[in-house]
């Protein structure tokens, strides 16, 4: 009877000991987790091009650093996260080419409710991507939330992305206002958009350009511009601002260089 007693008690100290920790290494790994909520859409820039779009978006109210090589698009994380599946009798997995290499460190920062978005291009990874589409389809699919990943998944974001066997391949196609795209660009100072290029030149007064509330209204109608009348872009797009029509473009541009030296052009 004392031995059992003895024993009861090596048992409760047991788990009281091991248990604990176990809870405590579950705690940490998910306070290691950055409040950075993950969306993944599929999308088709081109004919038989296929990415996965991955947003990025701050849902605490501070402000969230993330090193560049942490993020799910930049190797080798772009083909870690996520399997791809044959969509026959035995979902035989897709195989993915891996990237090895490494990105040097660089922190970025995004305040409340902002976020950053890239893309992962599907067909290189993946060397028999549209023969598999052409005969049985594909299935792309990831846990929730990653565990090779730091951050959360977005509420009721979809964990698998389907191409349904024989699909064209015909890329996307936005419907635009264009009524309202042409008043957004006259309301934003639109001059062009260099062709293959996510950049909008924009004529500014230089008054607005130095005065920091007027220079965040304006980003704001930009940024209405971008969402409506550039659906394809994602937030890697960038504004130049210039006083006159006629300097409008890239400091590399033969005129524009030529201007530049002579000290009566430069963009912001």
């Amino acid at each position: 009877m004392k031995l059992l007693r003895v024993l009861s008690l090596c048992l409760w100290i047991l788990v009281v000991v091991f248990f604990p920790s176990g809870s405590q290494s579950a705690d940490s790994e998910e306070e290691s987790r950055l409040p950075l909520a993950m969306e993944v859409f599929l999308k088709k820039p081109q004919v038989r091009v296929y990415e996965l779009q991955v947003h990025l978006t701050n849902i605490s109210e501070d402000v969230v650093r993330v090193n560049v090589r942490d993020l799910p698009w930049n190797p080798p994380n772009d083909s870690k996260w996520f399997s791809v599946f044959r969509m026959d009798g035995q979902e035989s997995p897709v195989k993915q080419r891996v990237h090895d290499w490494k990105l040097g460190a660089r922190v970025i920062q995004l305040v409340p409710g902002e976020s950053i978005q890239d893309t992962v291009l599907l067909n290189p990874q993946m060397p028999s991507l549209l023969d598999d589409i052409a005969q049985f389809g594909v299935k792309i699919r990831w846990d929730c939330p990653p565990a090779s990943l730091k951050f959360v998944c977005q509420k009721d974001s979809p964990q698998i992305l389907t191409i349904p066997k024989g699909d064209s391949g015909q890329p996307d196609v936005y419907l635009l206002d264009t009524p309202v795209c042409i008043q957004l660009a006259e309301a934003i100072g639109l001059i062009k958009i260099p062709e293959g290029h996510a950049v909008l030149f924009l004529l500014t007064l230089e008054s607005v350009m130095v005065d920091l509330p007027k220079i965040h209204a304006l980003l704001y109608q930009v940024n209405d511009y971008v969402q409506q009348c550039q659906p394809s872009w994602t937030n890697s797009w960038a504004v130049s601002f210039f006083t006159e029509k006629q300097f409008a473009g890239f400091l590399s541009d033969k005129g524009n260089k030529h201007y530049f030296e002579q000290g009566i052009s430069g963009n912001r």
